[in-house]
């Protein structure tokens, strides 16, 4: 007598229901960015720590990109080059990293070039080549980023989630210092620098 009754309890139900669908919808775009941020934040550390890898212990450390490229491409591998240093002993992959779930190198549509101009022609491209140069790309002890012939090497890295404009990002690396920059993307005003 005094309970609800079947339908009063389906009414709320389906409202309930509605609401939370619309929240989900409605939150689905920061969630995305959230994912590219924490897949940029992975970037710009890896090649940090690939960096300072090198100046501290005087070595040459490569970065690669091993399912790249790919529609999924979304790893980045440190190999720590003791070959190219007199008795150092072999080569040792120092880490292949994977990024957040949903991210990969992908380039956005109507995106242009970073403010840095090292191009936009493809998700990896370093020295103008897609995915860099194929003999490799070094930092060296004394943290430069360069290529196999000692040249450095300026690029950019593009990535985000699939289907998300709004989730855009870049890093560049500034070949003659080894500096990793980051970028977020705004479709109406191009690129903005976060760190």
């Amino acid at each position: 007598m005094r309970g609800f009754s079947m339908v009063e309890l389906m009414i709320s139900v389906i409202v309930i229901g509605t609401v939370v669908a619309m929240a989900v919808i409605q939150m689905q775009p920061q969630v995305q960015q959230s994912r590219a941020n924490a897949g940029m934040s992975e970037v710009v550390s890896v090649f940090r720590q690939a960096q300072s890898y090198a100046v501290q212990y005087r070595r040459f450390v490569e970065i690669t990109f091993p399912n790249y490229p790919s529609a999924t491409a979304n790893q980045i591998q440190v190999t720590i080059k003791n070959s190219m240093t007199p008795n150092a002993g072999a080569d040792v992959v120092f880490g292949t990293y994977t990024l957040e779930g949903s991210v990969y190198f992908q380039l956005m549509t109507g995106m242009p070039d970073t403010p840095d101009a090292f191009g936009n022609a493809d998700p990896i491209e370093f020295e103008g080549v897609n995915g860099g140069p194929t003999a490799g790309l070094f930092y060296q002890p004394d943290g430069t980023f360069v290529d196999a012939t000692g040249n450095p090497a300026n690029g950019t890295l593009f990535l985000g989630v699939t289907g998300y404009t709004s989730s855009a990002r870049a890093i560049t690396i500034l070949g003659s210092t080894g500096r990793a920059k980051s970028y977020r993307g705004n479709p109406q005003n191009g690129w903005i620098q976060t760190f």
